[in-house]
């Protein structure tokens, strides 16, 4: 369904980079006078641990297809890197949730209070990190980047409350409009958006983003299409994934009452009595829920056609956003490596986007 070559190659060439990247950074404030060595250690790890690193490759891609070269690109997607690690961190804690990349998330590990304070931190690296692009990019791209930054973290905290809200609440009228709304804003801003344009605006030769509003807003509808498409499938993987290769908890979604396109479709398409079965359910406590009765859940989803709903949202909305990346004509079809970039692969331009799309929909992790 998608070319494993060009996907892997660039994921893990991505991976060594921003490895390799973060870790001289926080060695660097390690060192520094007066700094406490101890949080360093924990800063390494979310981001250490084997994630897909979808935002740097977007990034690095974007603008590697417009003529930039790698290494430009590379600051800012360590930043993008760490943003994610940062919110996973603060997500995992929101959320209750018990495993993260196939290990212990890291508030089970050192008390929350610790791991609130490691999210924080991490945020201050990525600002650090961000700022190292006024001696390459210069200032007028390094202050769009900030400003597109901004935008990403406003919109991915308004989703988080739109979500957390709904669980707080209980909330059993929502629809699929709704659910895209709060995607919209917490997953596809950060995971896809924001990447694909601060990609652009690194790669651009013109460093004045207004005067390139439409391929601007191409890449941002593009993005937001493959976005919902990704947390479906994300989604649907926490429901029917293994949980070797998803990373996760299978059914940690409704362990934590996160309404999701299924949840919302079984809630709403269930008879009476089911639905309020299923609401006195996600009200009860994490703790407090049984296997019985996530598997309960499940098997009203299977009835009333729930899985089949959302897989076909998914390949819906990853179909849209293949037709609207034929008419990106501004990303060049291949972009030959150049001498002093390290660390990227020869996949990392627009064969690596065109891939994104169906791979997205078929992962398994």
């Amino acid at each position: 369904m998608f070319d494993k070559t060009i996907i892997n190659e660039a994921l893990q060439n991505s991976r060594s980079a921003i490895v390799s990247k973060i870790q001289e950074f926080v060695n660097s404030k390690r060192q520094g006078t007066g700094a406490y060595e101890p949080l360093y250690d924990l800063l390494t790890d979310y981001p250490f641990r084997v994630g897909k690193m979808l935002r740097p490759t977007i990034c690095i891609s974007v603008a590697r297809a417009v003529g930039g070269i790698g290494q430009s690109a590379l600051a800012t997607a360590a930043a993008l890197e760490l943003y994610h690690n940062a919110f996973l961190i603060h997500d995992d804690i929101e959320d209750g949730s018990e495993s993260r990349r196939g290990k212990e998330t890291l508030h089970s590990r050192i008390g929350i209070p610790r791991a609130i304070n490691v999210g924080d931190a991490t945020n201050v690296l990525a600002v650090g990190l961000l700022l190292e692009n006024l001696s390459s990019l210069g200032v007028t791209k390094t202050l769009n980047i900030l400003h597109e930054i901004e935008v990403m973290a406003q919109q991915s905290v308004e989703g988080q409350a739109m979500e957390l809200d709904w669980v707080a609440d209980n909330t059993s009228n929502l629809t699929d409009q709704d659910y895209f709304t709060m995607c919209v804003k917490k997953t596809c801003w950060y995971s896809f958006m924001t990447p694909c344009r601060i990609g652009f605006i690194v790669g651009n030769p013109n460093a004045n983003a207004s005067a390139l509003v439409k391929p601007l807003a191409d890449l941002t509808r593009f993005g937001m299409l493959l976005g919902i498409a990704f947390q479906i499938q994300d989604d649907l993987l926490n429901l029917i994934g293994e949980m070797e290769a998803y990373g996760k908890e299978i059914g940690g979604d409704i362990y934590e009452g996160k309404r999701t396109v299924m949840l919302n479709h079984v809630i709403s398409h269930s008879n009476p009595g089911e639905s309020q079965e299923i609401l006195k359910i996600l009200a009860t406590p994490r703790e407090d829920k049984t296997s019985d009765q996530i598997e309960f859940i499940l098997k009203l989803m299977q009835k009333y056609g729930s899985i089949d709903h959302g897989w076909c949202l998914a390949r819906s909305y990853a179909k849209q956003s293949a037709e609207l990346f034929e008419t990106l004509d501004f990303l060049e079809a291949e972009t030959p490596l150049r001498s002093e970039e390290k660390f990227i692969s020869e996949y990392h331009d627009r064969r690596f986007l065109k891939e994104l799309i169906n791979y997205v929909i078929y992962r398994n992790l």
